[in-house]
């Protein structure tokens, strides 16, 4: 029965200066074993990727008695074939525990692409699980069985044959009818006390208490459906649809108006700014006078609503007839009278010619010299 275990780290030579002293049989992919960390490091300053995650780290666990070293680490570069192809993988075979297992020292970058290796979150995880069962089972060996959902103990058995059911039970159908009407843990513990079942959270384990019953249980006693991973799996499920609603539509989680944009160098009609005004009044009445819901229903009643409609009517009247003389006071000016002549605008600084015309200095010409030795112009 074979398990992995999935890593990264930022230091490549750590992770080798770990696995290598302690290995009893080693290879590598796509690398000479023995100087895997200086190869490692030279395809990394090749493409200028030597910093931040360096390295994958893999751990290859097998059931005592199954395999040989020898064999483990023929596993290991099979493993390492399929899920890192391209990349420069050290495999080292440790014999130091019961259970033989593959310390699989992946290098990020990929020496034909220059990409990283990427290997993230329970997706990478499953497909690398996948991966290394499909090998297990081509050469006979065991792989874990999936956990069941719903875990029955014998004595829950008989009574579920005499057509009763127990305290884990209940515990089961309080956890399956609250867990699908809250999107976080505290809203889901509060609800679960309120129906008499107490919940604490240690690290990856959750203790479920039937507070009646006064007895408490482990939730992997009860079944995959009760553990941390599974709980919290579905609180980021019911998030999920509100995140996307919201950016899809380009608005943020709250429902609250967002402010219109003002200038206040911009200055406004005094007609306009009295409709402000009216618009201001009219949203100060609004949230002043909360509608009431029907307790029987989700409407609002008739006559809420024809109060609401009637003042919105007057107000849009009122917005209409403040636009309207805002706009006639602005056409009547006499800027905008087409019939008045326009008045040529004259510069202070010109004076009239015909006033300075006799002010004005005769022009004095450059008489020809007759008596020069050249003779008269011609």
């Amino acid at each position: 029965m074979a398990t992995i275990k999935l890593a990264r780290s930022t230091s490549c030579s750590r992770c080798i200066n770990y696995a290598e002293p302690r290995a009893t049989v080693k290879s590598g992919l796509n690398c000479d074993v023995t100087y895997a960390k200086t190869q490692m490091k030279a395809t990394r300053m090749i493409y200028g990727k030597d910093d931040k995650v360096q390295a994958h780290t893999l751990i290859q666990s097998f059931k005592p008695g199954e395999v040989t070293p020898e064999q483990a680490n023929e596993l290991g570069f099979e493993l390492a074939q399929k899920v890192a192809a391209g990349h420069q993988v050290a495999i080292y075979t440790h014999t130091d525990k019961d259970h033989i297992h593959n310390h699989l020292v992946i290098n990020s970058v990929n020496m034909d692409t220059g990409l990283k290796f990427q290997a993230h979150g329970q997706k990478a995880i499953r497909e690398v699980k996948d991966a290394n069962d499909q090998i297990c089972l081509e050469h006979g060996l065991t792989i874990p069985e999936e956990p069941a959902k719903v875990r029955y103990t014998t004595a829950e058995k008989s009574l579920l044959e005499k057509g009763k059911s127990s305290w884990k039970d209940e515990i089961r159908e309080v956890v399956d009818q609250v867990r699908g009407r809250t999107s976080n843990f505290k809203d889901f513990s509060a609800l679960l006390n309120e129906n008499g079942i107490d919940i604490k959270l240690r690290g990856k384990t959750i203790t479920y208490t039937h507070l009646n019953a006064n007895k408490k249980v482990r939730a992997s006693k009860l079944g995959s459906d009760y553990e941390k991973e599974t709980i919290f799996n579905g609180f980021e499920r019911q998030t999920e649809p509100t995140k996307d609603r919201d950016s899809a539509t380009g608005q943020s989680g709250n429902n609250e108006p967002r402010p219109a944009a003002t200038d206040s160098s911009f200055d406004r009609d005094p007609e306009l700014q009295r409709s402000d005004a009216t618009t201001e009044k009219l949203r100060e009445s609004q949230s002043g006078e909360q509608l009431t819901r029907d307790s029987t229903s989700n409407k609002y009643r008739p006559e809420q609503l024809q109060q609401q409609l009637e003042k919105l009517r007057n107000h849009t009247d009122q917005l209409q007839r403040d636009s309207s003389k805002a706009v006639n006071r602005i056409l009547e000016t006499p800027e905008n009278d087409p019939e008045r002549p326009v008045r040529q605008k004259q510069d202070g600084n010109l004076e009239d010619p015909a006033r300075n015309e006799s002010e004005q200095r005769p022009i004095k010409r450059d008489q020809p010299n007759h008596h020069q030795d050249h003779g008269p112009s011609l």
